[in-house]
């Protein structure tokens, strides 16, 4: 008497919900990773601003702004601490004032993906830091026409704001791909007795190119 195969049907439709499942725990470390360091930048910003260590202070909000997640519990107020740091610091100690924006202006780039995060700030601080790098060459004795230092210096922080449509594409399809190719991975990538077959190898390979362009076009963005 014959014994009947077992059925690998339902074991390989098994396989996809485990791979969904583990995808989107990965993308649940890595968002509360960035929220727990957000926090920690954040609680030690304020406590060096409090002891009046200011240009400590500026470093640690602007790592409070690169560690962005879109329901950032302290990102805005990050951002609102470098503003009004640069808004005391304006006239008395303009190099300060300039350290606050251009930490607020790096640590919101550093922080866009196929968007940038609060591009109004963005383009605010690409419009007074300019004047405010003019009297800091003053104040260090820099002898050169003050007019053509803010030209230059105008024309440093004139590039466009935000991220490019074609930038925007690239991460978002990259990111679908890399997902996408591990979950077809797992459901095209084995047969009906269990085995490993050709294909899988090709969904996998089709994820790893859309890691990597979501990785450049992070970069590149």
């Amino acid at each position: 008497m014959t014994t009947p195969e077992p059925d690998r049907q339902p074991t390989r439709r098994a396989r996809i919900p485990v791979v969904v499942w583990a995808a989107v725990l990965v993308l649940a470390v890595l968002a509360t990773r960035a929220t727990w360091e957000q926090w920690q930048a954040y609680g030690r910003a304020v406590a060096l601003e409090n002891e009046g260590r200011l240009v400590d202070a500026v470093q640690e909000y602007r790592w409070t702004l690169r560690w962005h997640t879109p329901w950032g519990p302290v990102h805005a107020d990050a951002a609102n601490a470098l503003t009004e740091i640069a808004n005391r610091s304006e006239k008395d100690d303009p190099k300060l004032a300039v350290q606050a924006l251009d930490g607020l202006r790096s640590g919101l780039i550093a922080s866009r993906s196929f968007y940038q995060p609060r591009a109004d700030l963005v383009q605010m601080v690409n419009e007074r830091i300019p004047a405010l790098l003019v009297r800091v060459a003053d104040r260090s004795g820099d002898r050169r026409d003050p007019a053509a230092l803010l030209a230059q210096f105008q024309a440093d922080y004139a590039r466009p704001v935000g991220v490019s449509p074609w930038a925007s594409m690239a991460v978002s399809l990259g990111f679908v791909l890399w997902l996408a190719g591990l979950v077809l991975a797992f459901r095209k990538g084995w047969d009906e007795a269990g085995r490993w077959r050709r294909d899988g190898w090709r969904w996998l390979g089709a994820s790893a190119v859309g890691f990597v362009c979501w990785t450049l076009a992070m970069w590149l963005a």
